[in-house]
């Protein structure tokens, strides 16, 4: 049962939830080529708005949930109709959290609420609108009105009870900064969550081209139409233009002033576009690749091994054709409504859910005879993420309170490093895949390196007549994303890091262009001839007596040696090696027994 927003508040917001902008007029439904003087008109007049009403008591209820003093709220009827200020409202509520230290310190300076005794039982709404009042320099802004004029008494009084301490508060945040040594204002924010501000300022826009409605010419069609403009991958940005990503056909990439007009837009309305960040194509890419060498559609079938938003699901589903079918793994009832509403929208209708955890799913079970090919994509700590506004866009606000706490926060490390080795180790035991890809949005090894080389020793001890093997991400694709030029490699400790391992694998480092990600891909080897012939011995199809020969070859797995641990490899972190937690014995323990 979500939690009721407070009514004094709220109860206020949902009244004044209309589907009409400032101007009064609906914008609930998009013009499908507009020109291109309008929408560029339009979206540099909605950027000068300030907040109002409803952007505040909104940022103030999800600050409450980032901070876990409630339960997730229900969603605003204007973030349906208004993605500007549906950005604005996760802007306030993330930047209110980084700086929340700062305000409590400036509330307690100038002894605020010492002043105001009734502000005290909305402290998220005080706190939310003095970060604001940061913002304009402490100067008084107009008035915050909402769409009919109308203003809300909560926020009204204060606001003005704000401004009448407007001097002290910048007085206290003068001292502040002095006392910091803190020459820039974001100085006083963590290291983490500052270098992740830096990165994500004009970050393009990715989207999708789902060729299960439209091809790509006709979509670029449509928007020369509508007044973007194509340009090659190394032009510097015009206003509202685009250019095709050189790696991947259906990836299209948006100016950072595109963000707003796409939300609404007919194409992404009608699936034949898609808001997608670049990492999830990569992944499924390599998958599809794997399978299906040619690049052409198959007939396999694929399991995704967490349903997400569905996004990875249903391009994996363009990339089989009709053939093949997708399975999600699923279990949160809201995960599956919205995919399901997803693939109806993009026409993705070999997307099957599958209404049980994967770690429950028993590997021989009758419906996956046909898969070949694992997308395996555990939860992770999403510290790889540039633009987490966009991200919580894309995902829903349930991230928030994850993605809040900055890529260098490791309190759910342990959690997040148990569930994807077992996911793992899960996913290449299924007896007819030969292709196994393990995605993750992290930039820490822990997630990522340390959890390949425990499940590479296993593999290389391992009996199996044929077994997968870690084998190198394309080349191609290695070159296209790799960059040097991250603000986030001080923030990474790649020392205990196997270089065997990393080699192999492919690590993206987040950049002011794109999100950081792991990607690491797993094949099943060949059997040997000599493991044929050894099993048509025990089954005595060749002749000979079966008996004997059974003997024969359990007596040559007693005496087989355990492979040895090639020279130079560098052992697995002492803290993740604790964090992994495997049920079972080992099998030096089960052979003296």
């Amino acid at each position: 049962m979500v939690e009721i927003l407070r009514p004094t508040a709220i109860g206020r917001l949902e009244e004044l939830g209309v589907n009409q902008d400032s101007s009064g007029v609906s914008i609930g439904e998009c013009d499908p080529q507009p020109q291109f003087e309008e929408v560029n008109t339009i979206q540099r007049t909605k950027r000068l708005l300030p907040y109002n009403h409803r952007v505040m008591l909104a940022a103030s209820v999800y600050l409450e949930y980032i901070q876990g003093q409630r339960g997730l709220p229900p969603q605003p009827s204007y973030f349906k109709t208004d993605p500007y200020l549906m950005r604005q409202t996760y802007k306030l509520a993330l930047g209110t959290f980084h700086y929340i230290q700062v305000i409590e310190d400036l509330l307690l300076d100038t002894y605020f609420y010492s002043n105001y005794v009734q502000f005290r039982q909305c402290q998220s709404l005080v706190a939310v609108m003095l970060y604001n009042l940061k913002l304009l320099g402490f100067k008084a802004p107009r008035a915050y009105q909402c769409e009919f004029g109308e203003t809300v008494r909560e926020v009204q009084e204060v606001h003005e009870a704000l401004l009448r301490f407007k001097t002290k508060f910048h007085a206290a945040f003068a001292r502040c900064r002095i006392k910091c040594n803190a020459y820039q204002e974001d100085l006083l924010m963590s290291n983490d969550v500052r270098i992740r501000y830096r990165s994500c300022v004009n970050t393009p826009r990715h989207v999708r081209v789902n060729t299960l409605r439209r091809n790509k010419d006709q979509v670029i069609m449509t928007l020369e139409n509508r007044g973007y403009t194509k340009i090659a991958p190394l032009e510097p940005w015009t206003p509202f233009s685009f250019y095709c990503d050189p790696l991947i056909e259906q990836l299209l990439v948006f100016s950072p002033d595109s963000k707003d007009d796409l939300t609404n837009f007919a194409l992404i309305q009608d699936g034949s576009l898609q808001l997608q960040d670049k990492s999830t194509v990569v992944a499924a890419s390599i998958l599809h690749n794997l399978i299906s060498p040619a690049g052409s559609s198959s007939n396999d079938d694929v399991i995704v091994t967490d349903i997400g938003t569905g996004n990875a699901a249903c391009y994996l589903a363009a990339l089989q054709g009709k053939e093949g079918s997708v399975l999600a793994f699923g279990p949160q009832p809201d995960a599956t409504e919205k995919l399901l509403a997803k693939s109806d929208t993009l026409n993705a209708s070999n997307v099957h859910i599958v209404n049980e955890p994967f770690l429950q799913s028993s590997c021989k079970d009758k419906i996956f005879k046909g898969v070949r090919g694992i997308l395996c994509n555990p939860p992770s700590s999403l510290s790889g993420v540039v633009d987490i506004v966009e991200l919580v866009v894309e995902e829903g606000e349930k991230i928030l309170p994850a993605v809040a706490k900055g890529p260098c926060d490791t309190a759910q490390l342990p959690k997040y490093v148990t569930a994807q080795y077992l996911t793992l180790k899960h996913a290449l035991s299924f007896p007819k895949v030969t292709s196994v890809v393990y995605f993750t949005r992290s930039i820490h090894p822990q997630e990522s390196e340390h959890v390949i080389r425990k499940v590479v020793d296993e593999l290389n001890e391992s009996s199996d007549d044929s077994p997968f093997r870690l084998v190198p991400v394309d080349s191609a694709v290695r070159e296209s994303v790799l960059t040097n030029d991250s603000f986030y490699q001080p923030l990474v400790n790649m020392k205990n890091v196997p270089p065997d391992i990393s080699s192999k694998c492919l690590r993206v480092m987040p950049t002011a262009e794109l999100s950081g990600f792991f990607v690491a891909t797993f094949q099943r080897m060949a059997v040997k001839s000599s493991t044929i012939l050894e099993r048509a011995l025990e089954k005595g199809t060749l002749g000979g007596d079966p008996g004997k020969a059974s003997a024969n070859a359990k007596k040559h797995k007693k005496n087989k040696k355990p492979a040895k641990k090639p020279k130079g490899e560098t052992a697995m972190d002492p803290t993740t090696a604790s964090m992994i937690k495997v049920r079972g014995k080992s099998r030096k323990s089960a052979k003296r027994k």
